[in-house]
């Protein structure tokens, strides 16, 4: 990592900054970093280390060249001594999760020393569920691009040295005919072993990641994570789930049915897409207890959430505990309806391999809002990954107690 890295890091995560300001106070911080060493000050930065500045006394020493005595004047020597924090930092292992979804699979690698900390999350855009309604199997097309994707994983999980993975199947693993071949290729050519989640399971990990890590919350409370294939629900209140289940519903399957085209969209197929919405929101309509809030996680309410950010650069720390209210939510669809998918990657927020499938991700929240007269959806930029993360961390607790 050098200088340029870190403006850029600060830049994405402060868009409202100019580079040229946050180049100034780098540059600011590294000259009074400077001057204090030079001044012999002890410089301390709490769970990072200390720098400290030693007078080194003049010596003399032999010059192996030309065999003559010489003395070496007095210097100063900085020297860094790592904190205890970042010592026990980077001595933790890293673990891994992987949620393979029908749209996306996506990567989080991180550590649990002594709170919840990720290191690197990416996405990848695979389309595995692409004609998968149709046919019942995995295309040998979105075959190769998920293993293609698994193979850079692999790359990622060998540098950050990580010691355990989780990776999950969801819904396209349950329901595609040749998914064992997937599994199979995974395990063999790359070494990565794939879970295939029951509903059950998906819905526990996803409630797990969103309780665990989102700050404001109101019990009970409705977790949903509108997927590629699927559309999960979770009704819990704290630890204690009421209900769950899973709609055969998600963007991708709803955008192969009712908007086969890639083009603007007619009035006809939008409102056929949400006649199919409603048809099978029956068991979200018939929940035993009204939820006090609704919570929406994965890669659809994120890119909601910065699309009514308008951001440049997605950013999970602006997105995370956003609450993208329905009527702002009913304003993009309005807009996104009158737009082609190319014309929607002009818009400032949009994830580029989700313009097709971001319409009818929208129409399946605003579903949901109005079957529970919902006034806004409170975004998670935690669910599932940081749920089958927790569980490898709790594991290894458990085996260590027990031992």
């Amino acid at each position: 990592m050098n200088k340029n890295d870190l403006v850029t890091k600060l830049w994405r995560k402060f868009p409202d900054f100019r580079r040229k300001d946050l180049e100034i106070v780098l540059d600011l911080l590294f000259e009074r970093l400077k001057t204090a060493l030079k001044q012999g000050e002890r410089i301390e930065i709490r769970g990072f280390g200390r720098f400290l500045v030693r007078e080194q006394k003049a010596r003399r020493f032999k010059n192996p060249k030309t065999g003559k005595e010489q003395i070496l004047p007095p210097r100063k020597r900085i020297i860094f001594k790592p904190g205890k924090d970042l010592k026990e930092r980077l001595n933790t292992p890293a673990k891994a999760s992987l949620d393979l979804g029908t749209q996306t699979f996506r990567l989080l690698i991180g550590k649990n020393n002594p709170t919840f900390r990720p290191i690197l999350r990416k996405r990848f855009n695979v389309r595995l569920g692409d004609g998968l309604s149709k046919t019942g199997e995995i295309s040998n097309e979105a075959m190769k691009r998920g293993l293609l994707a698994l193979k850079e994983i692999k790359g990622l999980l060998t540098q950050a040295e990580t010691e355990d993975v989780f990776a999950a199947g969801t819904e396209a693993f349950r329901r595609a005919k040749n998914a064992a071949q997937f599994i199979e290729k995974a395990k063999t050519e790359l070494g990565i072993e794939i879970k295939v989640l029951s509903p059950e399971e998906e819905a526990f990990f996803t409630a797990k990641g969103v309780l665990c890590l989102l700050q404001k919350k109101a019990f009970p409370c409705l977790i949903i994570d509108v997927g590629g294939g699927s559309t999960e629900y979770v009704l819990c209140n704290d630890s204690e789930v009421h209900a769950w289940g899973s709609l055969s519903l998600g963007a991708v399957t709803l955008k192969e049915k009712c908007f086969p085209v890639d083009e603007i969209p007619t009035l006809k197929e939008i409102e056929t897409a949400k006649e199919v919405i409603d048809q099978s929101l029956s068991p979200i309509k018939n929940l035993e207890y009204a939820p006090k809030e609704a919570i929406a996680t994965g890669g659809t309410a994120s890119c909601l959430a910065a699309l009514d950010l308008r951001l440049e650069y997605y950013l999970p720390e602006k997105t995370h505990g956003h609450k993208l209210k329905v009527a702002k939510l009913r304003q993009l669809i309005d807009k996104l309806s009158k737009l082609s998918p190319q014309e929607r990657l002009r818009l400032k927020g949009m994830e580029e391999g989700r313009e097709d499938i971001i319409l009818p991700g929208a129409l399946i929240f605003l579903g949901i809002a109005e079957a529970l007269g919902l006034e806004y959806f409170r975004v998670s930029e935690t669910g599932i990954l940081e749920g089958l993360l927790l569980h490898l961390y709790e594991k290894d607790s458990n085996i260590s107690e027990n031992n």
